[in-house]
């Protein structure tokens, strides 16, 4: 008897352990055979393993009884036969369902909806497979029928319960994954404003303190040249204040703004300074990363008027070619050394492209056969409002 005992509390356990591992494998029973590439076979092998882990559960329990009903000898038979028949049972309601809910009419439900069809498919379909088996199964007459249509309408609504379980589970997790990945969303494009409203500080104020000083020794010398200069520095300060919080200019902006600062430095060093700009009409309205330019024209004059006191020519050139943006910067300054340093000014150059057009663009360096900078831009976008 203690013998006895000691069995059925193991076949609790062992079932037990069953449905549980029967249940985990249909929460994730869509990625199960992930190798298979056909869907509709990896679809039924996955629903029929997680089946015969449910039967597996049930059997368990009802073993002993199993075994003493239809004897030892028959006990392997019985069980070949409930196995045959679950398999049946399955494949036939799986792809009954299947078939229901791949139309566009099913699909297009709602949750409710959808699942109300899928838990009345499984319904039918199990009730018309459990009156066939049953009717073969007595050597074509329809015995104990009722039984079987009661044990197939529990069992069909009891799959289709789960199966809608699963599901919500599954979208509800889903929702939350989006939530997430909206958040991150969210918190990188604050965190693209910040670092872009970081270069944009940082690099406005670079010449401040000489133009400033240059401002008011002219006050002194020429009133005319002073009160024109502070004009173009407060022209220069207005645009880099970004009042419409855009991380975009057009290049006809840029190339003012660009204009604005050589002016201010050809006041300051009057005849030692010439720039021509060029700018094809069909560029203007390109969107362009702010101060995208002035660093280039800045490094220019820093390096060429500035180092060497000569006389300095810069020349800025806008062109569409062949489908891409390029902007070049040309001077007759020293040229550039074979290992070049990139300062604080092309670097913030880099990291704006890098935030806003992220392996869109190439910026070349050369000293032949003139000295140039030139930056290419392959995503065109318009300023359309503009145009």
């Amino acid at each position: 008897m203690p013998h006895s005992i000691l069995i059925q509390i193991l076949l609790i356990v062992c079932s037990t352990i069953l449905l549980a591992l029967a249940l985990l494998l249909l929460s994730f029973y869509k990625r199960l055979y992930s190798g298979v590439r056909q869907l509709w076979l990896r679809r039924n092998l996955a629903v029929l393993t997680v089946a015969i882990v449910f039967m597996a559960a049930f059997l368990g329990l009802m073993s002993q009884d199993l075994a003493t009903s239809v004897g030892k000898q028959g006990f392997w038979g019985r069980l070949l036969k409930e196995l045959v028949q679950i398999i049946i049972i399955v494949l036939f309601v799986f792809n009954s369902v299947w078939l229901i809910i791949r139309t566009r009419r099913v699909q297009n439900m709602s949750f409710i909806k959808h699942h109300a069809v899928v838990i009345a498919s499984i319904v039918v379909s199990a009730i018309i497979i459990y009156t066939i088996l049953n009717y073969v199964g007595h050597g074509m007459k329809f015995e104990n029928l009722h039984g079987a249509l009661i044990y197939a309408y529990f069992n069909g609504v009891a799959t289709g319960l789960i199966y809608t379980a699963v599901n919500y589970v599954e979208l509800d997790r889903k929702r939350k994954l989006n939530e997430k990945e909206l958040e991150v969303t969210r918190l990188m494009a604050l965190k693209t404003k910040a670092e872009l409203d970081a270069l944009h500080s940082k690099i406005n104020p670079h010449f401040l303190y000489n133009a400033l000083n240059s401002i008011a020794d002219l006050s002194v010398t020429d009133g005319k040249k002073a009160r024109k200069m502070t004009i173009a520095l407060a022209d220069l300060f207005r645009y880099s204040i970004n009042y419409s919080d855009h991380n975009y200019s057009t290049v006809k902006e840029e190339v003012e703004m660009a204009e604005v600062y050589l002016q201010i430095e050809k006041i300051r060093f009057e005849d030692k300074l010439n720039y021509s700009i060029r700018v094809s009409e069909d560029v203007n309205h390109y969107l362009v990363p702010r101060f995208v330019l002035q660093p280039v024209v800045e490094n220019a004059v820093k390096h060429g008027l500035k180092a060497t006191g000569r006389m300095t020519e810069i020349n800025i050139e806008a062109k569409n070619n062949n489908g891409s943006f390029e902007l070049n910067v040309a001077d007759n300054g020293p040229a550039f050394p074979d290992e070049l340093i990139p300062g604080y000014g092309v670097k913030s150059i880099y990291d704006k492209l890098d935030l806003l057009f992220p392996g869109q663009y190439e910026i070349y360096f050369s000293n032949h056969p003139g000295k140039q900078v030139s930056i290419h831009i392959h995503k065109l976008m318009k300023n359309e409002p503009g145009v």
